[in-house]
């Protein structure tokens, strides 16, 4: 493969590429056709193959080996990284895994379109407001709820990257996050116009403004595991402060 470095954390960033390396270290060295079995559609394994960069070389028989980098990456994994572990029901309610495969332009750009769909909501129900990922009930504001919720959105990305960068130490992109992030931002988009249909019921509303709150943060746990490669309890600290600095933040505006 290719001698150019990588980023190890884009490398090891998707559970196909790490079940790559395990593999590679378990056997020592292993054809295209064993590695095809983790992943059998050719385009997508010759992807992985070129995103792990120096962790893995050809040998003169065609077998994939790994280099010096790419031990020290397995001793990295099994060091610090958490993998995502199915219990049941629970990896619905936190899909780490399946957001870790949310890579690349075409599958970036199809989660922004279904965010930018999502917003519409929001034009037809504006008596709910975002602040970061709290979700309020707010009137007589002069910007606009989608406004809001746009701000709501990339300023809550800049804060879990602020506060992942201070509490753990670790770095993380961007872009990368806050559109990982758009899935739980979806549900609280779209969840004022269920409430609003569902007004004149204030029970169901309430349950159902609790179920949507959960649900969207479960969400934003599972992107910011997935993208910072922390188990979701720390991840669910992060978040949960974020959280609290949306009530904060809608508080001030109520007595102000």
């Amino acid at each position: 493969m290719s001698n150019r470095g990588v980023d190890i954390f884009k490398a090891l960033g998707h559970p196909t590429r790490r079940a790559i390396l395990r593999k590679i270290a378990e056997k020592g060295a292993v054809s295209y056709k064993e590695l095809a079995k983790i992943e059998p559609k050719a385009g997508v394994l010759y992807h992985h193959l070129r995103l792990l960069g120096d962790l893995i070389y050809q040998d003169e028989n065609k077998l994939y080996r790994l280099t010096d980098k790419g031990f020290k990456a397995i001793e990295f994994m099994d060091t610090f990284l958490i993998e995502p572990v199915d219990v049941g029901i629970h990896k619905y309610f936190t899909p780490r895994e399946l957001i870790e495969k949310m890579e690349g332009r075409n599958r970036f750009m199809i989660v922004v379109i279904i965010y930018a769909i999502s917003l519409i909501p929001l034009i037809f129900s504006p008596r709910y407001v975002e602040f970061f990922v709290f979700l309020a009930p707010m009137s007589n504001l002069k910007v606009h709820p989608v406004i809001i919720a746009i701000i709501s959105w990339l300023s809550s990305a800049l804060v879990i990257k602020i506060l992942i960068r201070i509490i753990y130490q670790r770095a993380i992109p961007f872009l990368e996050l806050a559109i990982r992030l758009m899935l739980g931002f979806m549900l609280t988009n779209i969840s004022p116009l269920i409430l609003t249909l569902l007004a004149n019921n204030q029970i169901i509303e309430g349950a159902l403004y609790a179920l949507t709150q959960i649900f969207a943060l479960l969400l934003i746990i599972s992107a910011v595991s997935a993208t910072a490669k922390l188990s979701l309890r720390k991840s669910g600290i992060i978040v949960i402060t974020l959280h609290y600095l949306g009530i904060m933040t809608y508080l001030i505006l109520l007595l102000t």
